[in-house]
């Protein structure tokens, strides 16, 4: 784009918010940072217990294989993140599945090498396309992968012996569903709470931020929380009209949503002072939510909310919330709901020719299929761990995030082999296998948060104990030798892959994603001028945030990858944040627009001109910005699009 361009004429209104720098994707010593984030200590015991529990079992029933067969199962812990509980039981219901028939196919095809190869492509493609699709967080196809790798090394002399480990991993499987149920005892409506105190906790850095440099960022993130939010209530299926703490959390959430949308429209009412009282009162409400009980009241926070300098609507929506807290009865309001879609409309909408989530499993599928053909082509034993590696390495978000986790691997593993040698010279047995399973698992999730390479220096230890205890005769040697190859092997393939094939794949679609939603918000502007329909209202609503969303995220994996379109994009920052900007200001918009033909005709065409100017990166060809004289904010936002359109790419 070139900048030498007349800028058109308009009606100026000034946008307070400043851009900030773009994000910078971290450089290789990032991959030794350790995070702040907390030790989840529930999780790792827990996750522990999944696959010490069934060893123990075994072993107290004199069959220590069948418990290590089992333990496989208890893998299926590992999807378990913070959703409801009547999702997770269904989502860990169908891990459990597809875990065990992972499991089956590899033991039936233990002798077919051409067939494992092709297994492992397609069960790493379909694991990530749908974790892709559905946007769910955790380790998408690493387990999946895994069951199926390490079945295809137990022997199964007869087709019952196939069906009855397949059994035990089902069993096992099923003990860690119980494990990860468990909390419904305590506190069935845990998890969507926490999800709707999350979001006010964001709300309140969001308010917090008006008026600087992050503001574009909390944004995001704010929009991303509350999807998370309304997600959440929608996936624990509550009844609010039977439950009056479900009803509770329902206005609470429905609130979230209508302080988004009002402090977007009054950002420029706030002063810096303002913002951080407001910020207090918001931060308390999050902090009572946290740990909300049934008929638990919060301080009243009443005369702080009125004491604030705010827009009349601002403080009758934090009062509302003060009052829901107070458990008052009100009124439900209709607003905007930051919803994701039916499992199905979201499965089809990612299958498509630009489809990223398509893209990325049929690349995943493919690299895995040429790691098991290399194991398969040596003769190294047990070398399914050389895509079982590859696996681990290419679940990196982006290019360079697959060449943090190679290095992390790598360097983990070969550390863990050390470990895992010392264990297995000491040849443990018995009870003594399932505590040191219990251990080394319990430590992976703890410390896993903290760094990846970190996390890898246990997974390597305890995946092997678990696979080779069976086999105490070449446990030593095969580990202390065939392990390094496997590893060095796996990942070299899966980062040298990545980069070959994937290297410029979001690079690539940016400038064209850019320029849709540019033009959806256009059509979206003129949507709220005619349609009557509130129901496709919504429905467009819902399909304009999400494209915002990934819109981000798309930005975020290009300054993930190396190549020096990736580089030269970059200077597409502003313009990603002000097509954001302009469509959260829109998705606030609530009433119908009142635009004259004349308007309607010079948006259109001002939308068209932005929308190609993003596709060709090019300067738009305009000579002016429709004056919008009933509607300056919206006006001057598309102004600072067009502005932020005057970069050289």
């Amino acid at each position: 784009m070139s900048d030498d361009k007349k800028s058109p004429t308009y009606n100026h209104t000034e946008i307070h918010h400043k851009i900030e720098a773009s994000p910078k994707a971290p450089g290789i010593k990032a991959a030794f940072r350790f995070n702040h984030a907390s030790s989840p200590w529930v999780r790792g015991i827990s996750s522990g217990l999944s696959s010490s529990l069934p060893i123990l079992i075994g072993i107290l029933f004199d069959h220590l294989q069948y418990g290590l067969i089992a333990s496989i199962g208890g893998f299926t812990y590992l999807y378990t993140k913070d959703e409801p509980y009547a999702q997770r039981a269904v989502k860990l219901f169908l891990a459990l599945l597809g875990v065990t028939l992972c499991f089956t196919l590899g033991s039936l095809f233990a002798d077919v090498a051409w067939m494992k190869t092709i297994l492992f492509g397609v069960i790493g493609a379909v694991s990530v396309y749908v974790f892709g699709a559905l946007k769910i967080p955790g380790p998408s196809a690493m387990f999946f992968v895994l069951s199926f790798a390490v079945s295809t090394s137990i022997p199964a002399p007869n087709l019952q012996a196939v069906f009855l480990h397949a059994g035990l991993v089902f069993l096992g499987g099923a003990l860690s569903w119980c494990i990860s149920m468990s909390g419904w005892l305590i506190n069935p409506r845990g998890p969507e709470t926490a999800a709707v105190a999350k979001a006010y906790r964001q709300l309140a850095s969001f308010v917090g931020s008006l008026g600087t440099e992050s503001f574009h960022a909390e944004q995001h993130k704010t929009v991303v929380e509350l999807r998370a939010a309304e997600t959440a209530m929608k996936q624990a299926k509550i009844n609010r009209k039977k439950s009056s703490f479900a009803h509770r959390l329902f206005l609470l959430n429905q609130k979230a949503e209508g302080l988004f949308i009002f402090v977007m429209a009054a950002a420029n009412d706030f002063n810096p002072a303002v913002s951080k009282k407001a910020q207090a009162v918001i931060e308390t409400f999050a902090s009572e939510m946290a740990t909300l009980k049934k008929h638990k009241k919060i301080r009243d926070v009443r005369e702080e909310i009125e004491d604030l300098s705010i827009k009349e609507e601002l403080r009758t929506l934090l009062l509302d919330v003060n009052d829901v807290l107070q458990m008052k009865e009100l009124k439900e309001t209709e607003y905007i709901q930051f919803s994701q879609g039916s499992v199905k409309t979201r499965l089809k909408a990612a299958f498509h020719k630009r489809s990223y989530v398509l893209k990325n499993a049929l690349r995943y599928g493919i690299i895995m299929i040429i790691a098991a053909a290399v194991a398969y082509t040596t003769n190294i034993p047990r070398s399914y761990w050389i895509p079982l590696t590859c696996a681990g390495v290419m679940l990196g978000a982006t290019v360079r995030a697959t060449v943090q986790r190679g290095i992390q691997r790598s360097v983990g593993t070969i550390l863990g082999i050390l470990i895992g040698t010392g264990i297995l010279m000491l040849e443990p047995t018995g009870i003594v296998i399932a505590l040191i399973v219990f251990v080394l698992q319990s430590t992976i999730e703890i410390v896993i948060v903290k760094n990846y390479a970190l996390g890898t220096l246990f997974i390597t230890p305890n995946a092997l104990l678990i696979a080779e205890s069976g086999h105490p005769d070449k446990a030593i040697s095969y580990f202390t030798s065939a392990r390094v190859i496997d590893i060095v092997i796996g990942s070299i393939i899966g980062v040298v892959g990545t980069v070959l094939v994937f290297k410029r794949a979001s690079s690539l679609r940016l400038p064209y994603l850019l320029g849709d939603v540019i033009r959806k918000e256009g059509q979206f502007l003129e949507m709220l001028s005619t349609e009557q329909d509130e129901e496709r209202i919504k429905r467009e609503r819902n399909k304009l945030q999400g494209e915002l969303v990934n819109l981000r995220a798309l930005y975020d994996n290009v300054i993930g990858e190396y190549s020096k379109t990736a580089v030269k994009l970059e200077g597409l920052w502003p313009a990603v944040v002000a097509t954001q900007q302009l469509g959260y200001m829109l998705l606030a918009s609530f009433e119908g627009y009142e635009l004259s033909e004349t308007e309607k005709r010079e948006l259109k065409e001002t939308f068209a001109q932005l929308a190609a100017a993003a596709e060709q990166k090019r300067a738009p060809k305009l000579s002016s910005v429709p004056a919008l004289k009933r509607y300056p904010i919206i006006q001057g936002e598309i102004v600072a699009l067009y502005e932020s359109l005057q970069v050289e790419i």
